[in-house]
């Protein structure tokens, strides 16, 4: 049976915000923070700087090996939150059900949806995006403060955009099992959640999920 990458943006009250870091103060407090610096840290950050859409050379690794090394950076920086499953239930059933300006939501065979957008678009730009590599658990006031740092990363001119799709198309024709996944979607999709999320006055929660 394969594994399916589930990456989740989507709007939560402020009510919902303040539940989650009641009930699950270890998970809440570390979903979505940049850990302390590590050795992990100090990799994704190395594996994050874009190359040129390289084949490979003796002085260069091949695309793949980048990939990989990349994608095994990101899930360590990643936080293991204790209480994880418990956490992750409320949050999931507290944003909208269904698809829309309030929840995006990208469904990869073998493949992070958040992984493979943070490599289209680099350091510089991933580090503007709001919590860490894909999760977030933000209220209304901090989505507000976060989006115009999110806008400058994820509004992109035509040149720049192109390049950005054609890395992520890359990342998954090596790493996952869906060469048709929308890759406009999810270049556009979590920064219209954090504007609905900023009009309505609400918060917003990301979620990386494995099953």
């Amino acid at each position: 049976m394969g594994v399916m990458g589930v990456w989740v943006v989507g709007v939560v009250t402020d009510d919902v915000v303040e539940e989650a870091r009641r009930r699950f103060p270890d998970a809440a407090g570390a979903h979505g923070a940049w850990p302390e610096p590590s050795a992990d840290t100090i990799r994704w950050r190395e594996q994050s700087v874009p190359s040129g859409l390289f084949e490979g050379t003796p002085e260069q690794p091949s695309r793949t090996d980048e990939i990989v090394r990349f994608a095994d950076a990101v899930d360590r920086v990643r936080n293991d939150e204790t209480e994880v499953d418990e956490f992750q239930d409320h949050l999931l059933h507290a944003v909208p059900q269904q698809e829309g300006e309030g929840l995006f939501c990208a469904a990869v065979p073998r493949g992070d949806g958040a992984a493979a957008l943070m490599w289209g678009l680099g350091l510089d730009a991933t580090l503007q995006l709001p919590g860490c590599c894909g999760q977030l658990l933000f209220d209304a006031a901090q989505v507000r403060a976060a989006l115009p740092a999110a806008e400058q990363a994820l509004v992109l001119h035509p040149l720049r955009r192109a390049h950005v799709a054609a890395r992520v198309r890359l990342w998954l024709d090596e790493m996952a099992d869906d060469p048709n996944h929308d890759v406009d979607e999810l270049i556009d999709g979590p920064l219209r959640v954090l504007r609905h999320a900023a009009r309505t006055g609400v918060g917003a929660a990301g979620l990386t999920l494995w099953y």
